[in-house]
């Protein structure tokens, strides 16, 4: 073979190779997953800081109560969604983006004003621990930030549902100021750390309804007929999406009471590294989701979303199971303990993952009822093993429930998807 024709075939390989670089960039899916991976990445890297510096600044029990203080705020604002997130999404492109955005954001608002109130008159039946919010300044902070937290979070989805995907990464890195505020507010123990976040999120609110309203006229009218339209796919996501996400964040307080606010900041730290894995496949399956609401090809892009996964999701992993030891000891030698769970949350990436790429799927093919069903197993296993497991294992109790109910999901998921045809 001679000389000249080696060159030409690797230039042209290289060409080809640009080339196909350039349009994946053009690509829709593609450009949208990159600003949300990039907002993810953003958000969870200085997440990182964030903990890293609080856990640095503050005693370990100031930290545990402060995680069980956010949690029950991401809580909060997903019981007040209603599952418009999603249908901002699904129905933006039916409806018109002014109706859906100012009906979606009026509901929630409210709903989460009505939410964040009840949840301080009950707050005292259902956890221990709690006296600190009960302080009716802390308590109408708490309050705030529950608001704040919700607008922030619909109004990131509306971006999102715009296809404007860099001004949900802008958005995110306005909340970045909270690592800063850190410093002047430790004198607050654990409040110190809950309010810098409320700060930003009232400072990162501010920013997105500013930007949002260029975009559309925020008038907070209620349409009616995109209420009736949506109602269905909405209050069947909003069941699937608290079901997903309670669990989680129900964890630290449940941890807090069961066995101490040591453990409540291990499973936290624990859960925020390895989330650092999840990015890129909750990133890829929202745009999977975007696209699909917009009519795209979904067997075409669902064959895209999950080689981009795979690529990225195993040397993730390996990374962090060999070395989450040592990120673990940079917020402090206690935090080391969480390395057991660390490494069961690792090793549980692959079917977490698999059982995320069929959310997306299921909305666009406004299967949610099959939804429901899924993630109702899920909070089930989830939350009754986690029961059990914490009070004879400790903290990587919850790790043993965390794998065996996704291992029993990715075999139920995968079962009826033969059944019934999914992709």
């Amino acid at each position: 073979m001679s000389k000249s024709y080696l060159l030409e075939s690797v230039r042209t390989r290289t060409t080809w190779n640009t080339e196909d670089l350039f349009d994946s960039m053009r690509d829709p899916l593609y450009r949208n997953s990159a600003f949300l991976v990039m907002g993810r990445l953003l958000n969870v890297g200085v997440g990182f800081f964030f903990w890293l510096i609080a856990a640095r600044l503050y005693q370990t029990a100031e930290v545990g109560v402060a995680t069980a203080l956010i949690s029950s705020v991401t809580l909060i604002m997903f019981i007040a969604s209603f599952g418009f997130n999603f249908s901002l999404i699904r129905f933006i492109k039916i409806s018109g983006k002014e109706s859906v955005l100012n009906t979606s954001i009026c509901i929630t608002t409210v709903a989460a004003v009505v939410v964040g109130v009840t949840y301080l008159l009950l707050l005292d039946i259902f956890f221990e621990n709690s006296a600190l919010i009960q302080d009716t300044s802390y308590g109408m902070f708490f309050l705030l930030t529950v608001v704040m937290h919700s607008i922030f979070f619909i109004t990131g989805e509306s971006f999102k549902a715009l296809r404007d995907t860099k001004d949900y990464f802008m958005q995110n890195t306005v909340l970045s100021a909270r690592v800063i505020l850190l410093f002047p507010l430790v004198f607050l123990g654990s409040f110190g750390i809950f309010g810098a976040i409320g700060i930003t999120y009232f400072l990162a609110t501010v920013y997105s309804v500013i930007v949002l309203s260029r975009r559309v006229k925020l008038n907070l009218r209620i349409d009616r007929e995109f209420l009736s339209k949506s109602f269905s796919f909405s209050s069947g996501n909003y069941i699937s999406n608290l079901l997903y996400e309670s669990p989680s964040l129900l964890m630290p307080p449940i941890i807090l009471s069961l066995i101490g606010k040591q453990e409540a900041a291990l499973y936290y730290i624990a859960m925020a590294v390895s989330s650092l894995i999840w990015i890129a496949p909750m990133s890829l399956s929202a745009s999977l989701f975007i696209e699909g609401s917009y009519g795209e090809n979904l067997k075409k892009n669902v064959v895209k979303s999950g080689k981009a996964i795979l690529v990225v999701l195993v040397p993730s992993i390996i990374f962090i199971y060999l070395f989450g030891g040592f990120v673990l000891e940079i917020f402090g030698r206690d935090y080391v303990e969480a390395l057991p769970l660390l490494h069961i949350l690792v090793l549980s990436s692959f079917f977490v993952a698999l059982h995320d790429m069929f959310i997306p799927i299921l909305n666009i093919k406004m299967r949610v009822s099959n939804l429901i069903k899924l993630n109702f197993v899920r909070f089930c296993l989830l939350l009754g093993l986690s029961y059990i497991f914490l009070r004879d294992y400790g903290i990587i109790g919850f790790g043993y429930a965390w794998m065996i109910t996704h291992i029993l999901l990715t075999v139920i998921t995968l079962w009826l998807s033969r059944k019934e045809g999914w992709i």
